[in-house]
């Protein structure tokens, strides 16, 4: 797949950087990591358009291949996976906002997942998850892990999107 990445209202250089910067602290997730290798890998499109426009926040405007990621999200999707909520409040009240919009690419991203399930080749996947090799893949299944295995990680050292927004 090739995960094609757009913006209106951020330049490519910023909106790369945003998915690159969200990427690298979800790639602490063993699986996350996996995941996104396996969604690079496909023969489809993913378009994530990285948008600083308010109101979008919050907003599931995704469809069919088109992901809209809002670095101005602060709430998580509904309904709210303990295990999120447990990551994002392990955060300090100042880093919580940006841990939440890093967390909301990883949850259009295992949407992703569940939805390519039929075109995603989990027949080799390492023992560790063997339920990715079911039939039916839940994007909740996913997150639960990857929440698990990112509260076992530090957090970023960055804890907002201030640089990209103002300069938007």
């Amino acid at each position: 797949m090739t995960i094609t990445i757009t913006s209106s209202t951020l330049s490519d250089y910023d909106a790369h950087l945003a998915v690159n910067t969200a990427t690298a602290f979800l790639r602490q997730s063993d699986l996350a990591h996996y995941l996104i290798d396996q969604l690079e890998q496909q023969r489809v499109t993913l378009t994530l358009d990285v948008s600083s426009d308010p109101g979008l926040a919050n907003k599931d405007a995704s469809n069919k291949g088109e992901m809209v990621w809002s670095l101005h999200t602060r709430a998580l999707p509904n309904p709210p996976l303990p295990e999120a909520t447990q990551l994002i409040n392990r955060a300090p009240a100042e880093q919580r906002p940006y841990i939440t919009s890093l967390w909301v690419l990883m949850h259009l991203l295992a949407t992703a997942c569940e939805q390519l399930n039929s075109h995603l080749n989990f027949r080799d996947a390492d023992a560790t998850w063997p339920w990715l090799d079911e039939q039916t893949l839940s994007a909740s299944d996913i997150e639960r892990v990857v929440a698990r295995e990112l509260s076992e990680q530090s957090l970023p050292q960055d804890n907002n999107w201030d640089r990209l927004l103002n300069g938007a």
